[in-house]
């Protein structure tokens, strides 16, 4: 590409069919701010030549089938404000050549090299350098292989609003510096390998609206800062228990401690699961006070008593859907908590669920 292509600022092709891989002519565009070629049939690796659009904003490359380590020249694009990389693996995407070959996402260079090599997406490590990118507001990695651990340098980043690692191989425990991103509204990081505890500073985030860490293996008391998280809608500390045994119950593993009577001050919650954990206690009235609750989630847990009166009446808003181990425990036992409004019912020795509603 020469001429009048190098003054491109932007190029975006969402969706529009396109097969095969990224060409490094696309250097060629200097001065591009704007890069978006998601939800395609892009294959092959991501070109370590991409990492010279120094004028690079925004760059979105998700819902392709790219594969490989990501370049560590990604990280001299130092003006990205949205990097999304995110979902290169899974699905049921295919494309078409003109040859009338298929194009599968699901296997490395769209199977048309060896078919049965799967793809897992991008891999590699987040680096230090990632602190580099200052003016970073969306870092979308979901759906990937990544692995390595949160570096400390995730501080730097002062100006992102929303932060997805779910889904990849992740682990060590969440970095202290995850609280300086005062920020962010979105952090995700479920279904990772992580093995951590909640930073007592998390209630320094007053801006965060979605925080998801189920699926890893998380352990100790939730921080009484957590309640201070005055605009959380979401938030799931679900299937926190050690990955060798998701399901064993066990008291010094997960999510132990008790629900706080703070958690009435969370007026924006609509989802909050807390599901297989060792957490005990009794659920506190004050949770009655999160009017716009809409999930529930409290079963295989060690939490007892009765459902209090002041969340029933919350059925007929928008409460749909209130899990507790209100079913005999091992058939036989008297429920951990009786519950007349529980949609599902569940026996915590087995963690067999039946609809109750």
């Amino acid at each position: 590409m020469t001429g009048n292509f190098s003054s491109f600022k932007m190029s975006s092709l969402n969706s529009n069919g396109l097969i095969g891989v990224l060409p490094y002519e696309l250097t060629a565009l200097r001065f591009i701010q704007i890069l978006h070629l998601p939800h395609n049939c892009i294959i092959g690796t991501i070109p370590p030549e991409l990492g010279q659009l120094r004028h690079l904003l925004s760059l979105e490359l998700h819902g392709n089938g790219l594969s490989g380590e990501m370049p560590r020249a990604i990280y001299d694009l130092e003006n990205l404000q949205a990097l999304n990389l995110a979902d290169q693996y899974g699905g049921d995407r295919e494309c078409t050549k003109t040859d009338g070959r298929v194009v599968d996402i699901n296997y490395r260079m769209g199977g048309l090299g060896v078919r049965y090599e799967e793809n897992v997406g991008l891999t590699g490590t987040l680096g230090p350098e990632i602190g580099a990118w200052r003016s970073m507001k969306g870092l979308y990695l979901f759906k990937n292989s990544f692995e390595g651990v949160i570096p400390e340098s995730i501080g730097n980043l002062r100006y992102l609003r929303f932060l997805r690692l779910n889904d990849n191989f992740i682990g060590g425990s969440l970095p202290n510096a995850i609280t300086k991103l005062r920020n962010l509204r979105d952090l995700r990081l479920a279904d990772n390998f992580l093995v951590s505890s909640l930073p007592s500073d998390l209630g320094l985030m007053t801006d965060l609206r979605i925080l998801t860490l189920n699926g890893n293996s998380i352990f100790g008391e939730i921080p009484d800062g957590l309640y201070n998280l005055k605009k959380l809608s979401e938030l799931r500390l679900d299937d926190t228990l050690m990955r060798e045994a998701p399901w064993l119950a066990v008291r010094n593993e997960g999510i132990n401690g008790s629900i706080s009577t703070l958690i009435g001050g969370l007026q924006d919650l609509e989802h909050l699961y807390l599901n297989n954990n060792p957490i005990s206690g009794t659920i506190p009235t004050e949770l009655g006070l999160c009017k716009k609750l809409k999930t529930l989630r409290v079963h295989r847990t060690y939490i007892e008593g009765e459902m209090p009166d002041n969340i029933c009446p919350l059925r007929d808003k928008n409460l749909s859907s209130v899990y507790s181990d209100c079913r005999p425990y091992n058939g036989t036992a008297v429920p951990f908590i009786k519950c007349s409004c529980c949609t599902d019912c569940c026996d915590h020795s087995t963690g067999v669920c039946i609809a109750d509603d």
